[in-house]
């Protein structure tokens, strides 16, 4: 009977053209760390006194913070509580761009920069062997 489901299935898969293979999750997607978790306060508190410097005030984080195998990457904006971007440095933006690891159970800020208007994390995946997928590539 076990045997006679496998062969159903792969012939259902077989008939969907492997169309039914792309609707399982791939293992390199990454992942949102949702609002309010304890996970995205630890990354962000790691960030904050480098940011905090540069900005010379307090700030909050707006913006997506992914996570996928031990990395995680934060785009966004910094902001004051009432939710007004910072302007930083020459360009005057509050463009931030955040990249962590997880080592030996720790994480770590590899890379935080912020007041920049390119694509500054262009080449964060080959310069700190990050998986490319974490940065939308």
């Amino acid at each position: 009977m076990i045997h006679r489901l496998k062969v159903i299935r792969f012939i259902v898969l077989l008939s969907f053209g492997g169309s039914a293979l792309s609707m399982m999750p791939d293992a390199s997607a990454q992942t949102e760390v949702s609002a309010g978790s304890s996970l995205r306060k630890q990354l962000f508190d790691l960030a904050r006194p480098q940011i905090e410097r540069e900005a010379k005030q307090t700030v909050r984080f707006q913006g997506s913070l992914k996570q996928l195998e031990g990395w995680a990457f934060f785009i966004g904006t910094i902001v004051k509580p009432d939710g007004t971007v910072i302007p930083v440095g020459p360009a005057e933006s509050g463009d931030t761009a955040i990249l962590w690891v997880l080592r030996n159970g720790r994480w770590s800020v590899v890379e935080a920069v912020t007041g920049f208007t390119d694509v500054i994390y262009l080449d964060w995946a080959t310069k700190h062997q990050a998986p490319a997928a974490l940065f939308g590539s």
